[in-house]
């Protein structure tokens, strides 16, 4: 006798679930807007903007699908009052073909967590150093590598390393960072004083130019954000939110410790983001600016790098969102390829390899002049 009533309070449990997913896709489509110095909930709701698009989209499908017209028109609405954000996060951009006679070149950004391997420890050799070899970049990026020695490249061969070095004779970076350069071409360190007693932890990034032949210079910002500085275990908190009893336990933990590290980590990238910008805002030429962000598109230390004149290359060449954080469930797309100038992003593509908690990404460029 019950049977009757299951329509009804199923439309009425979608119809609530639906106005929370919609007024969750604005909240996080716009939660870049808002400086996390003062308002850090919408910056967390923002990181998982690419997977509130998906569920507003199927939500429209399945009320379109049952003639519902106000809530397929409420979230059509939401779509579309979300577009530009949700375009950072979901793009509609394609891989482009290269211009005859123009020059180009391949860059990796890539955190590398000091070449540890998490998937698999016990492999023998350093699967990390071997995917950088057989890649064949002309340039990688690199964060969470103190120096080029055999302490940092673990477990790798002499003959692995002595290969390595012989492919990228050009390295730069300062030993007190943890952010480096290899390039087939020479590479130089830009003057930028790195000034520790005087940032700190805000000054992320280190500023290089790469000089390719028939005269072609191009800036190069390297970065690493702040983390969200989270340990092994407040990161598994995410992992177990797969029970009614989890979930309820790690939104205690949740309010108890790790609000309180997400809101100082969205504090501290907003002022690496404002330094960087007053960096970006004194280079002409062609710049790429790459690496960890820690924080995702439509962000707002995203934005604020961006300005009015940068561009994202992932968003250009590819379709829909990705993810280049791998573990602890955190599928967040917080690595990143902007660039300006005389410059065309023809490619970017994530890495497959899983050593680091980040894969790298691999793009193309070319010089456009």
């Amino acid at each position: 006798m019950f049977l009757p009533l299951v329509g009804p309070i199923f439309r009425n449990v979608m119809r609530v679930v639906s106005t929370v997913v919609y007024l969750l896709t604005i909240l996080s489509a716009f939660g870049g807007k808002f400086n996390p110095q003062y308002f850090t909930i919408p910056a967390v709701f923002t990181l998982a903007l690419p997977y509130f698009a998906i569920a507003t989209g199927v939500l429209v499908i399945f009320w379109a699908c049952m003639r519902k017209l106000i809530f397929t028109g409420l979230g059509v609405g939401t779509i579309i009052l979300c577009m530009a954000p949700m375009a950072q996060a979901f793009p509609f951009g394609s891989k482009k073909s290269p211009t005859e006679g123009k020059l180009k070149f391949s860059l990796m950004s890539y955190n590398i967590l000091h070449t540890d391997d998490r998937q698999d420890p016990q492999y023998p050799g350093n699967r990390a150093v071997e995917f950088i070899l057989h890649s064949g970049m002309d340039i990688v990026c690199l964060a969470e590598l103190h120096n080029f020695t055999p302490e940092e490249f673990k477990k790798a061969s002499p003959q692995l390393v002595d290969s390595l070095i012989r492919a990228y004779p050009y390295r730069a970076g300062l030993s007190s960072t943890d952010i480096k350069v290899m390039s087939k071409y020479p590479v130089e360190r830009t003057g930028y004083k790195w000034d520790g007693e005087r940032y700190g932890w805000s000054q992320r990034f280190d500023l290089f130019k790469v000089h390719f032949p028939g005269g072609h210079t191009l800036n190069l910002a390297m970065v690493h954000l702040y983390s969200y500085d989270l340990s092994e275990d407040e990161r598994k908190v995410v992992t177990g939110m797969r029970s009614a009893k989890g979930m309820k336990n790690s939104a205690k933990e949740f309010k108890s410790t790790i609000y309180s590290k997400l809101r100082n980590a969205f504090q501290r990238r907003a002022e690496n983001a404002a330094l960087l910008r007053k960096e970006i805002d004194r280079i002409s030429g062609p710049l790429i600016v790459c690496g960890d962000f820690n924080d995702v598109p439509a962000s707002w230390s995203y934005n604020l790098i961006m300005g009015d004149d940068l561009k994202d290359a992932y968003t250009e060449t590819n379709f829909g969102p990705t993810f280049t954080y791998n573990a602890h469930m955190f599928y967040f797309h917080i690595d990143q390829i902007l660039y300006k100038g005389d410059l065309k992003a023809l490619s970017v593509r994530k890495g497959k390899i899983k050593t680091s908690d980040h894969y790298p990404l691999l793009s193309e460029f070319e010089f456009t002049k």
